[in-house]
């Protein structure tokens, strides 16, 4: 059984220094990318909550969640500014967005994943950052893992991306109502 801990002073370099393979590095950002995103996005009254992945006292992981209270969050500013119509983002908010999820790659294969996003879920339900009725996240279409994973705990694809289709630089837009 796992357990979901705050990113420390004392956790920060191990959590930097969790590895993927070289097959997901088109799917995962670094460790050190989604934290210096989740600083940008707190201090710039976004919301973001990272936790490291233990199995025991070993960290196995990584995982972050956002929460978009307004349809203008600071956190879906990138989001909008990649569409021409501000109502074509594919999040509604108020909703909840499974942001991350890296588990290291001598990790992988146990289960880590599914029993962190089921925290995750379960964390989300309390409301913390606000009331919503959604969660979201996304995935590259090619990511296969992402897909079983997220599928596997009720996540339903919308139809609508993240990016752009015709560049073939976008992601799959997947939704799980509370």
């Amino acid at each position: 059984m796992i357990n979901l801990r705050k990113i420390t002073h004392w956790n920060l370099v191990e959590c930097l220094d969790l590895e993927i393979t070289a097959e997901q590095e088109d799917f995962v950002d670094s460790n050190a990318e989604s934290l210096a995103e989740a600083y940008a996005s707190v201090t710039n009254g976004g919301f973001a909550t990272p936790y490291a992945i233990y199995d025991g006292d070993v960290m196995v992981g990584f995982v972050m969640y956002t929460y978009y209270d307004k349809p203008n969050a600071y956190d879906l500013a990138d989001v909008l500014s990649s569409v021409e119509n501000p109502a074509d983002v594919p999040y509604k908010a108020p909703c909840y967005y499974i942001w991350r999820l890296l588990i290291d790659k001598n990790q992988q294969r146990k289960g880590y994943g599914k029993q962190a996003i089921e925290k995750i879920i379960t964390e989300i339900k309390t409301m913390p950052h606000g009331k919503a009725n959604c969660i979201y996240t996304s995935w590259h279409p090619d990511n296969i893992g992402s897909k079983t994973l997220f599928a596997s705990l009720g996540f339903k694809e919308t139809g609508e991306v993240e990016g752009c289709r015709e560049d073939e630089d976008y992601e799959v837009v997947v939704k799980l109502e509370m």
